[in-house]
Parts: structure tokens; C-alpha cells; sequence
């Protein structure tokens, strides 16, 4: 899971914890690429969970939250040079504003082979909405997406990692979504939990080798994510 591929100059907007160095999210993935490690996509991830299967060994996937302009200016040419891919959870209300992503840069994201996934149209903690407002930001961030880039998104990140039974119901009742991640540690999914599975927090402060061995040795299992509140 990162955020922001940007120099620390340009990200006097985004909080100092969020930010990775370009030349910092290289070295992570000449690491892994080193190592013969491949990408797939969050979506990608779904299909083979529900197919109960797995995906070929030393398979991993990328998140990139919010939306950021840097996400095409930065990432996306550090991942095409090292043949990866990755998922862009945007924030569906941003598209176009400030330092948020445009809609050619989605589409051109998208034509890169990349996921353009849900971050819910306004970043708010579903765990706190229901019903009418529930569907906007999920529904409705959904079909924004689905303007913009001309797919509909097939997976969301939850906002700051807020969610509920509720929340869960609500993706998973919107329609091509298959699966939802939040920002609990650990490396673990499985059909039961495909609308929680949990990432690991990538910073500027994490070693190549460190990130190496959190992807080589999956942890923990499924109790790592608890089932939220009803």
C-alpha cells in the first residue's frame, strides 16, 4: 500500500508519512523484480480467490490510494520500466481537481494495464454512513470512475481503512465489485474475507530487503483482519 511517489519538494500537500521518493519506490521494486517477482492487479487477485485457486508463485500486488497527479507522473513510469503493474484507488469527487489526477492520465493508467479501483467519492469512513449516502460513495464514486476511464471499478480501498459489516454489504452490493481492502497488516486472503482483505503499508523508511521479506513470508493468518462490528 502506498500513497505518494513524489519528491518531498512537490508534497508540501500530503502528509510526510505518505510520501515515498521516487528513486526510494525504485529501489523497492528492483528488489523484488531481482528476486523474480510479478505483479497482478487487485481485481486480478479476486478472480483467482474466486476461483480458489492461486497466483503463480512470488505474485504480488501494488496499491496506490487517493489519486494523486504523482501516480502518473512518477509511478506509472517506474512500474512500466520494471514490467509491473499496479491498482490506483482514486477518490472519485478529486478527479480532475488540483493535484489529483486527470482523466487522460486515468485513461492512460488504465491503458498501461493498470487497475483504476473505488476510494469512494468524498474519502470519508463508510463505517459511519448508511443507506442513501452509503450508495454515494460507493455507487457513486463507482460510476464516476466508470466516466472517467471508461471502466467500472471492481474493487475499493476503504478510506483510512473505516468499515463496517455495513460497508462490506454495501461494496459487495455494488455491482461488478469483487473485492475490498483495508489497511490492516498482513499478506492474507481468502474468499471469507475478499471484502477485507488487509495490505502492508509500504514508506520511505522501508528497506528493499525489508519488503522483500515481508512478500516472501506471508503473514498472519486470517484472524489478522477481525470481522468489523455489525
Amino acid at each position: 500500500m502506498y500513497h505518494r511517489i513524489v519528491p518531498y519538494a512537490q508534497a508540501t500537500d500530503a502528509r510526510f508519512g505518505l510520501v515515498v521518493p521516487p528513486e526510494t519506490f525504485a529501489a523497492q521494486l528492483d528488489a523484488l523484480r531481482s528476486a523474480g517477482w510479478r505483479t497482478i492487479t487487485v481485481s486480478q487477485l479476486a478472480d483467482y480467490v474466486a476461483a480458489g485457486s492461486s497466483p503463480p508463485p512470488r505474485t504480488f500486488v501494488i496499491t496506490i490510494d487517493d489519486g494523486w497527479s504523482d501516480g502518473y507522473t512518477y509511478a506509472l513510469p517506474i512500474l512500466q520500466a520494471h514490467g509491473y503493474v499496479a491498482t490506483y484507488y482514486v477518490i472519485a469527487g478529486r478527479i480532475n481537481y488540483g493535484s489529483f489526477l486527470k482523466v487522460y492520465e486515468l485513461r492512460a493508467i488504465v491503458a498501461a494495464g493498470n487497475e483504476v479501483g473505488d476510494h469512494t467519492m468524498d474519502h470519508v469512513g463508510l463505517a459511519s454512513d448508511s443507506g442513501s449516502r452509503l450508495a454515494y460513495e460507493i455507487d457513486g464514486a463507482a460510476a464516476t470512475i466508470a466516466l472517467a476511464t471508461g471502466q467500472w471499478p471492481q474493487t475499493l480501498a476503504y478510506p483510512s481503512g473505516n468499515f463496517n459489516q455495513r460497508a462490506e454489504q454495501g461494496v459487495a452490493a455494488c455491482a461488478p465489485m469483487k473485492m475490498a481492502v483495508v489497511e490492516g497488516d498482513g499478506t492474507y486472503e481468502s474468499w471469507d474475507n475478499r471484502f477485507a482483505i488487509p495490505r502492508v503499508k509500504v514508506s520511505a523508511g522501508t528497506r528493499p530487503a525489508t519488503l522483500l521479506m515481508w512478500v516472501s513470508n506471508p503473514w498472519p493468518p486470517a484472524w489478522a483482519t477481525p470481522r468489523p462490528a455489525k
